[in-house]
């Protein structure tokens, strides 16, 4: 009997350090103004400190990662196709992922102290927004389809669908009142020089990784309408980057052809 009443007096200790600890992150969540004030009057220096560029860049990172993971399981599990379902041609990253987390994170954060349904209210919203986005931008800029649910009920042009757009609002849910918070802390154990030079060290990867991407699925494109390499660049795309090894990479891709278009005029 005393060794269960120790145990119990230890979870019950444990469980009040942890509340403890999540009031501290939530409320620094919260007002990150109020926690770069704190760590200036105790003299720390904190990488990622408040809410900036550093902060939302590694919010970026970390969802983009973490997004091909769920997605690859997911549809793994649920409709028995193990692929690849990442944005980059280069490594496994989601953009949609990244850029969703970090506008999320930049538009809903400072609600993370408020009703439950405020922020599940504004992530449906805003997560239909962003999905609808996305989803023109690439089939205006690239000529390509990367989802479609025109097969569901209550879609807006094959873009975005409300049962998705729910699952955005309870996506917003957990990550803004449970999640965030403390990845936000995480990212803040980074090393203050460590965190500088990965950063921008990824950011100058990440950017080429995107412009070659974007490169490739503009000549899928341009390949497809007749239009031939023009230079040394449009070249090695085409060498390295087939229609093939397109198609092998984003499974679910669709070209949106237009029979009068011809890509080297609009350019």
């Amino acid at each position: 009997m005393n060794g269960e009443s120790e145990f119990k007096r230890k979870t019950a200790e444990l469980w009040e350090k942890y509340k403890e600890a999540r009031a501290h992150v939530i409320r620094h969540a919260a007002r990150p103004g109020e926690e770069k004030d704190d760590h200036k009057s105790s003299g720390r220096q904190v990488f990622a400190d408040g809410f900036g560029f550093y902060k939302l860049f590694w919010v970026f990172i970390l969802c983009g990662f973490i997004g091909v993971v769920i997605e690859f399981f997911f549809v793994g599990i649920v409709h028995g196709e193990w692929m690849s379902r990442s944005s980059l041609v280069i490594g496994q990253f989601s953009v949609v992922w990244g850029f969703g987390g970090m506008l999320l994170t930049w538009a809903l954060h400072r609600l993370i102290d408020k009703d439950d349904r405020y922020i599940f209210i504004a992530g449906t919203l805003l997560g239909g927004v962003f999905e609808y986005t996305c989803s023109y931008l690439g089939e205006k800029l690239f000529g390509c389809i990367f989802w479609d649910y025109s097969h569901m009920r209550f879609n807006i042009d094959g873009r975005v669908n409300l049962t998705y757009c729910l699952f955005w609002g309870i996506l917003a849910l957990f990550w803004i009142k449970i999640i965030y918070p403390w990845m936000s802390k995480v990212i803040e154990r980074i090393p203050v020089m460590i965190g500088k030079v990965s950063t921008y060290l990824i950011l100058v990867l990440m950017v080429l990784d995107m412009a070659i991407s974007a490169a490739a699925l503009y000549r899928m494109n341009a390949r497809d309408y007749g239009n031939t390499a023009k230079n040394w660049a449009e070249e090695f795309v085409d060498e390295h980057y087939t229609d093939e090894w397109i198609e092998n990479r984003y499974r679910n891709m669709k070209l949106v052809r237009e029979p009068e278009k011809n890509v080297d005029d609009a350019a």
